[in-house]
């Protein structure tokens, strides 16, 4: 899913055209928790939480004929989504514009916009912890009973549809060596093994399509030990909720006793858990 086109510069925009265009695709291709989630993209001078409401669930009647209906109470609550600023901050020198052999203002705005993308997905990654439900054990490696468990938990709740999985590198190596093992899962020796071995992705499980990002938090210890755990999860979109207004922003100032331009890339965007019953955590080891 693409981000909102909005750009701009207070004056020269047209020297910095280079660095927008590749600040806005760097954010494009890097950020993974924008194209899982829901997005709710927010207008200009709107305030800086947006409101998000949830309904609770109905049942509908089975009556015999001509029997009437009885009003259903529908009810919402409503989660809100907090917006902050991401930003980026760089003073070029002319010694370093001018002496470069390449693009500087290319390279930074594909530099800057790569940032902006990770901190936006850390804001969704931090939130894997406060999900309630839960599957694998602290200290221990994950294993696809974890995910399947996983997936069933949702689909016991209601939810329908595909899922996402988003675990850190080592519990997705500890996912990859069960599988792809001989005499380890029962998969091993289907076309999802082969796939494993082959490529450099997991690929899909019970409808699950799973991604591995280094920014999955890997702090957590809560027993006695010095061991620290991987929170990765199992999500629908609905589980989380991604605002975001405008796009990529670009301001500079020319700083004439420094022979610099100051330059600032930002972007106004917040995450928030929407339904919890929709995500599952997935806890292991993370060493």
């Amino acid at each position: 899913m693409a981000f909102p086109s909005n750009s701009n510069t207070d004056i020269n925009q047209e020297l910095y055209a280079n660095l927008v265009a590749a600040a806005q695709y760097a954010a494009y291709e890097s950020s993974i928790a924008r194209q899982l989630v829901s997005v709710f993209d927010m207008p200009a001078n709107a305030g800086k939480v947006v409101q998000v409401p949830v309904w609770a669930a109905i049942t509908a009647e089975n009556i015999a004929d001509e029997a009437a209906a009885t009003a259903k109470t529908t009810n919402t609550t409503s989660a809100s989504i907090t917006l902050t600023e991401h930003v980026v901050y760089h003073q070029i020198t002319d010694m370093l514009k001018d002496s470069a052999y390449n693009n500087v203002l290319t390279q930074l705005g594909d530099q800057s916009g790569r940032a902006i993308a990770e901190s936006m997905d850390n804001e969704v990654f931090a939130l894997f912890n406060s999900i309630s439900a839960s599957v694998g054990t602290e200290d221990s490696d994950i294993t696809v009973d974890n995910i399947f468990e996983a997936v069933a938990t949702l689909r016991a709740a209601k939810v329908v549809g595909p899922l996402a999985a988003v675990l850190s590198p080592i519990q997705a190596l500890q996912l990859k060596k069960e599988l792809a093992t001989t005499g380890g899962a029962n998969l091993s020796a289907n076309e999802t093994a082969n796939s494993i071995l082959r490529g450099y992705y997991i690929g899909s499980l019970a409808g699950c399509s799973i991604y591995e990002s280094s920014l999955v938090k890997q702090n957590l210890d809560t027993d006695t030990d010095t061991v620290l755990n991987a929170v990765g999860a199992v999500f629908a979109p609905s589980a989380f909720g991604h605002s975001m207004r405008g796009g990529i922003n670009v301001e500079e100032q020319r700083q004439a006793a420094a022979r610099a331009t100051d330059l600032v890339v930002s972007a106004t965007a917040g995450a928030a858990i929407i339904q919890n019953s929709h995500a599952v955590k997935i806890v292991g080891n993370a060493a």
